[in-house]
């Protein structure tokens, strides 16, 4: 059996490396605040836009109570009319969203 003779330097070398990549899968990994933040990217984005006829500006959401598929939270919007909106959306899978609701409050 060959035996790895691993200096200091070395070992130190990887400890580092393997506590990058931790850190990065961490900043990676989805949290309630990545949720409520994508939200209001979604509500304001062009796709959503291009589907609902109206563009909406100012969105503001609440931070979901979980990140489990299914869970639902609130937001608000305006659309290019000045009209106010509230939003129902569902997270419906990793990273993705699906607004369940919406409604001119206005």
């Amino acid at each position: 059996m060959k035996i790895m003779n691993i200096t200091r330097h070395r070992k130190i070398r990887i400890s580092f490396t393997a506590c990058l990549c931790l850190a990065m899968l961490a900043a990676c990994s989805t949290s309630p605040k990545n949720y409520k933040s994508e939200g209001e990217k979604f509500l304001e984005s062009e796709d959503l836009a291009k589907s609902a006829g109206y563009r909406y500006k100012y969105a503001l959401c609440d931070q979901p109570q979980s990140i489990q598929v299914g869970s639902q939270y609130a937001c608000i919007a305006t659309d290019n009319d000045d009209n106010s909106w509230e939003f129902i959306i569902e997270i419906t899978g990793d990273r993705e969203l699906t607004v369940v609701e919406g409604k001119v409050v206005k």
